[in-house]
C-alpha cells in the first residue's frame, strides 16, 4: 500500500523547516485609530511635581548597585513628570528600560526600548538599546513592535560590528518573508564570516534552495551551517534536522535516524515529542518494530498529553498489523476514534472550531501561532507579578502604568488570536478527518487479513518466539511496564512484541 507511506506530518515536513520564518511573517492586526500607541513615558502629572535631576541620579547610583527596583521606580517618576526635552531623557528611557528587563518584565522593557531605538535623538545610546533588544527577542516578543515597525522600518546609520550585523540580518529576513529573494540573499552574503548570524543566515538560505527544489545545494548549505564553528545549538539542530528529512525522503532510513539522534532538543516540549515521532516513522520503515513502539509508548507520558499527534494510533496500528497481531491493531483504531470521537463530531457539526479544546490546543502549538500564544501568556505571566512590588512602585504610579500597559497588549493580542485561530484550526481539523479516513481503510484493510488468514489450514499454528527471552543474568535489568513513566528514559523505552505471522517474511 502507498496510501501510509507518507503521513501528512512528513508531507509538510518542509512547512516544519520554515516553521521560525513563519512565527517571522506573522501579520500584525490591523491598526486602527484604536491601536493602542507605544507607552512613552506619561505626560507629566499634574498632581506631582517635576522630578529634578538628582531623581536621575539617584536611580542611576541604584542601577549600577543592581536595585532594579529602585532604579526603576527614580527612572520612572523623572519620566513621568518632564517633558521629553528635560536633559538626560533618552538615558532615563534606556535605564529604565534595561531595569524591567532585569526584573523579568521583559515586554515593558521592549516598549521603552523600542522607544530609545526609534526615536534615535541620542545616538549614542541606539547600539546598547538594539544590544538589550536583540536579548528580548531571544524569547517570546512582540514581534510586530520590535521586528517589523523598529528593526525592518527603520534606517539606523552606522552601527558597530555585532549590532550592524544583528540589524542586516533581520532586515534580510524581511526580504525574505516579502518575497524579495534575491535582496534578502545578497544581505546573508554580505555578512562576516566571522558573525554569530552567518551560520544561521547560511540554514535560511539553504530552506530557500530546497523550497526551490535545488536539492544538492540545499545540502550544502545545511551542512555548511551545521559545521560553521560559530553555529548554536539551534541552527545545529535545525541543520541536522533538514538533513535527516531529506534523507527520510530518500528512504535513506538508517542515515535518517543516525541524524535524528544527534539533535537536542529541549525535554519535555512540543519540539520533542514532534521530534520522537519523526524517529519512531523512521524506525517503522527500517522494520524495527520494537524501537517504534517504544517510541510510541514513551509519547503517551502525561508530559506529552497536550500534544497533538493522531497518527500515532495510525503507526501502532500499522505495527500490529504487520506482526499480524489483528486484534490490538483494530484495538488501537478503536482507541482514535475514542480519542477523537467529540473534536470530530464538533467538526461534523460545524461550530465554531475555535469553541474545540483539542483543534484549539493543536492550532495554538503549531507554526506562526504559537509564537503568538507563547507572547500571550508572557503577557499574562508578567502582568501577574506585578503586584508582588510594591513600596516606591506604587509611590510613583508605576504599578498602574504597567498594569495598563500589559492590558492593552492583551487586549490586541487577544483580537489576533481570534482572528488567526479560524483559519488554524480549520487546518488541523482538515488533518483530523484525515488520519480518520486512513484509520477506516486500515480498519477494513485488517478485517479482510483476518478473514484471510482463518481459512489457511495452518491459520492456528502455533507462533514462533522472536528472541523475547529474558536472561537470569547479564548487565540489563527487565522491568514489566506498569504504566508509569520516567522522563529521563522516555528516549530509551523498547516494547517486545512476538512475529504472530506463520509466511516466511510476514512482516508485512
Amino acid at each position: 500500500m502507498t496510501y501510509l507511506k507518507r503521513a501528512p506530518r512528513h508531507r509538510a515536513w518542509l512547512t516544519l523547516l520554515l516553521a521560525p520564518l513563519l512565527v517571522a511573517a506573522e501579520p500584525a492586526p490591523e491598526a486602527g485609530d484604536d491601536t493602542p500607541p507605544p507607552p512613552a513615558a506619561e505626560a507629566p502629572s499634574a498632581r506631582r511635581r517635576a522630578a529634578p535631576p538628582e531623581v536621575f541620579e539617584d536611580g542611576l547610583g541604584h542601577y549600577y548597585a543592581d536595585d532594579f527596583e529602585s532604579a526603576a521606580a527614580e527612572m520612572f517618576d523623572y519620566l513621568s513628570t518632564n517633558e521629553d526635552t528635560v536633559e538626560n531623557y533618552e538615558w532615563a528611557e534606556y535605564f529604565l528600560g534595561v531595569s524591567l528587563k532585569e526584573l523579568g518584565f521583559t515586554h515593558a522593557a521592549a516598549e521603552y526600548l523600542y522607544n530609545v531605538a526609534k526615536n534615535r535623538t541620542r545616538p549614542e545610546i541606539l547600539p546598547e538599546a538594539l544590544e538589550q533588544i536583540e536579548v528580548l527577542m531571544q524569547g517570546p516578543h512582540d514581534e510586530e513592535l520590535l521586528f517589523r515597525r523598529l528593526l525592518v522600518d527603520s534606517e539606523f546609520g552606522y552601527l558597530p560590528g555585532r549590532v550592524a550585523d544583528f540589524v542586516n540580518y533581520k532586515k534580510a529576513m524581511a526580504d525574505l518573508l516579502d518575497g524579495r529573494i534575491e535582496w534578502a540573499e545578497r544581505l546573508f552574503d554580505e555578512l562576516p564570516d566571522d558573525s554569530p548570524f552567518k551560520p544561521e543566515a547560511i540554514y535560511t538560505v539553504g530552506v530557500q534552495r530546497l523550497k526551490g527544489n535545488r536539492m544538492t545545494d540545499a545540502v550544502k548549505k545545511f551542512r555548511t551551517a551545521l559545521n560553521h564553528p560559530l553555529a548554536n545549538r539551534d541552527t545545529r539542530n535545525k541543520s541536522r534536522l533538514a538533513l535527516a528529512r531529506i534523507l527520510y525522503e530518500k528512504e535513506r532510513y538508517a542515515s535518517a535516524r543516525k541524524l535524528y539522534d544527534q539533535v537536542e532538543v529541549p525535554e519535555l516540549t512540543t519540539a520533542e515529542a514532534s521530534l520522537y515521532l519523526e524517529k519512531a516513522w523512521t524506525s517503522y520503515f527500517l522494520k524495527d518494530y520494537r524501537r517504534t513502539m517504544g517510541i510510541l509508548y514513551a509519547l503517551e507520558a502525561p508530559s506529552y498529553r497536550t500534544y497533538f499527534a493522531p497518527e500515532r494510533f495510525l503507526l501502532r496500528a500499522l505495527v500490529y498489523r504487520s506482526l499480524c497481531h489483528y486484534i490490538p491493531a483494530k484495538r488501537e483504531i478503536r482507541r482514535f476514534n475514542f480519542r477523537y470521537d467529540r473534536t470530530l463530531a464538533n467538526i461534523r457539526a460545524r461550530i465554531d472550531l475555535r469553541d474545540d479544546e483539542v483543534l484549539r490546543t493543536a492550532a495554538l502549538s503549531r507554526g506562526a501561532l504559537q509564537g503568538v500564544a507563547d507572547f500571550r501568556r508572557l503577557l499574562s505571566d508578567e502582568a501577574d507579578r506585578i503586584d508582588t512590588i510594591g513600596g516606591s512602585w506604587v509611590e510613583v504610579g508605576l504599578d498602574e502604568h504597567l498594569r495598563r500597559l500589559y492590558a492593552l497588549k492583551a487586549e490586541q493580542v487577544d483580537l489576533h488570536l481570534a482572528a488567526e485561530l479560524t483559519k488554524a484550526t480549520r487546518a488541523v481539523a482538515e488533518e483530523l478527518v484525515d488520519f480518520e479516513e486512513q484509520m477506516y481503510l486500515l480498519d477494513y484493510e485488517v478485517g479482510l487479513e483476518i478473514y484471510k488468514r482463518l481459512r489457511k489450514e495452518n491459520a492456528r499454528r502455533p507462533s514462533k518466539a522472536d528472541n523475547l527471552d529474558i536472561p537470569y543474568g547479564g548487565d540489563q535489568v527487565y522491568y514489566a511496564f506498569d504504566d508509569e513513566f520516567w522522563n529521563d528514559e522516555l528516549a530509551h523505552y523498547d516494547f517486545f512484541v512476538e512475529n504472530r505471522c506463520f509466511d516466511e517474511g510476514g512482516d508485512e
